[in-house]
């Protein structure tokens, strides 16, 4: 089968600066039996064609495997070329199998809370029955000072082996940027402090094993428990690709109970997870107070990026809390917050006046954030059709489209 071929470089996870193991140990696959990768073919003309690692995973149920939400351009299952997923690693950098990805569900996302970058991508058979082994998960996030192992392929083609570095949980502090996707509540720091420069990086959506030691560790191989998934690295300055030797991971400890309940159902065959059982319709959401997050605006598609929040919206209602006690909205494409007034009924909605802060957006985010506030200012009515929220003007054309994000 022909794998996907992702013509634009720059959407693809491995083409930034922070999808590679920098100065890396040799690891010995046998150790990491969990690890996965995402595949896709090289769009440069010097690779000839060749195939590559889009981002890196980690098997967590027999047939599922999990990575970051922002590498979502190489899972894209919506095309006619399949998205594989290379499973049990062997010594000469090949795969025992690569298996077709069938379904993916986006981690659940807080109110007011940065976007949790993590992804289930559901395969179509058994990845264990290949040797793959299912990762054991860590229980709780790992303290402060705790000793980390990230591995990863970075951007090597087929046949390059895989690599790891040790490294430490940094002061959460230190990757709280404004220049960064950063929520304490749902990720961690890691990183060597002095360095001029981080001396590793792991593929982005890859993972981050912590060793298991006592009763818990197996015999022989050393033991490890996945604690973390690979989300970016922290600029260094407002330009420029010079990155801080700090890293930001997903806490998987704090997925566990959603990674336990899609993996152990059946789940329906879409792009997003839903709170309803499996085989039951989907109940309209509701307008007010979910998170809904901004998938088509101006009739193009939007895409989370590394490195920003993921673009949405959440339209707050009444709360006496607030000084007015007003529906306010809340909303991002990735660089300003933006913020208005609204008022709705039954069918009828309208913002205003719509602010933001004043911080310069480099492009697409210039762009994107135009189009959302003049979306905004032209809204006068909207749809919902189960998860899906349209914005529609005044003469009954679509202006964006939105999809919920649940938090279970």
């Amino acid at each position: 089968m022909k794998l996907k071929v992702i013509l634009a470089a720059g959407l693809m996870c491995w083409a930034v600066p922070g999808s590679a193991i920098i100065e890396g140990v040799e690891a010995d696959p046998s150790h990491f039996p969990s690890y996965a990768s995402i595949r896709a073919i090289s769009p440069y003309p010097v690779h000839e064609g060749r195939e590559l690692n889009a981002c890196g995973a980690t098997l967590v149920a027999p047939r599922w495997v999990l990575s970051a939400l922002h590498c979502k351009n190489a899972f894209d299952i919506s095309g006619e070329d399949p998205v594989l997923v290379g499973l049990n690693l062997q010594e000469d950098g090949t795969f025992k199998v690569k298996l077709r990805v069938l379904e993916v569900h986006f981690a659940p996302a807080p109110l007011d809370k940065e976007r949790v970058d993590a992804v289930l991508l559901k395969l179509e058979t058994d990845a264990t029955i290949y040797g793959a082994q299912v990762a054991s998960l860590a229980d709780a996030r790992p303290p402060l000072g705790g000793e980390t192992v990230t591995v990863g392929l970075g951007q090597g083609l087929e046949g390059a082996g895989l690599e790891y570095y040790t490294s430490r949980v940094a002061d959460p502090q230190l990757c709280d940027s404004p220049r960064a996707d950063f929520e304490p509540s749902h990720d961690f720091c890691v990183g060597l402090p002095g360095a001029v420069q981080r001396t590793g990086y792991g593929d982005s959506g890859g993972p981050l094993y912590v060793p298991v030691t006592g009763e818990n560790a197996g015999d022989g191989a050393p033991s490890y428990a996945l604690a973390g998934v690979v989300k970016g690295g922290v600029k260094a300055g407002p330009t420029g690709t010079q990155e801080t030797e700090y890293i930001r991971y997903t806490d998987v400890a704090a997925l566990r109970d959603w990674i336990a309940r899609i993996t152990t159902t059946n789940g329906a065959s879409s792009a997003m997870t839903s709170p309803n059982p499996p085989g039951t319709p989907t109940p309209d959401a509701a307008l007010t107070n979910t998170y809904w997050r901004i998938d088509h605006l101006a009739g193009q598609d939007v895409r989370a990026s590394d490195n920003r929040r993921e673009p949405h919206i959440v339209l707050h209602s009444e709360d006496a809390n607030r000084p007015d006690g007003a529906n306010r909205l809340a909303a991002t494409v990735g660089c300003n917050r933006i913020s208005a007034g609204f008022t709705h009924d039954a069918d009828t909605l309208s913002f205003g006046p719509i602010a933001s802060t004043k911080r310069a957006c480099l492009p697409p985010f210039d762009r994107l954030e135009a189009d959302l506030m003049a979306a905004l200012e032209r809204t006068a009515s909207y749809a919902i059709a189960g998860d899906t929220l349209r914005l529609i003007d005044a003469d009954g054309a679509d202006l964006a489209r939105l999809e919920a994000v649940y938090l279970y």
